[in-house]
């Protein structure tokens, strides 16, 4: 029986290749686009200035935002499928009695996700923005 020799290499043309590879990056893009699944801490602000030594944590999944601005803790349904966060309800959370810049931290952080920001990436950080405030925000392990 005769034996087929192949040529070793791709077996598909160069071209088709980076067709191939050029949908793999751009489905990649779309798909880090959306922060469901992810915690995030704010890394810096600009356009107000936080509670000395406060730790600011946001939290997303399929259909809501969690977050400890300072404080308490809060809760809300949201979305995010056209570039802006929209809260699709009032923040539901906890009544815990802390100093009086923290409570206002909260008060202005669940304001501030409620007056629709805008929601971007650049890179693995997440960037809101309304007015002229800027929140940046790197992913957490935690």
């Amino acid at each position: 029986m005769p034996s087929t020799l192949r040529r070793p290499g791709p077996s598909r043309p160069p071209l088709v290749l980076a067709v191939l590879a050029l949908a793999g990056m751009l489905t990649g893009c779309a798909g880090d686009a959306d922060p469901a699944g992810t915690t995030y801490g704010v890394v810096q602000v600009t356009g107000h200035e936080l509670a000395t030594g406060s730790d600011v944590v946001l939290a997303f999944t399929e259909d809501s935002v969690g977050t400890q601005p300072g404080c308490n803790a809060f809760t809300a349904p949201a979305r995010w499928d056209d570039g802006t966060l929209e809260l699709e309800g009032e923040p539901a959370g906890t009544r815990m009695a802390c100093s009086p810049d923290l409570m206002a931290q909260d008060e202005w952080f669940t304001a501030f996700l409620g007056s629709s920001p805008t929601l971007t990436f650049e890179g693995e950080e997440l960037v809101l923005a309304a007015g002229e405030v800027t929140v940046r925000l790197a992913p957490r392990a935690d």
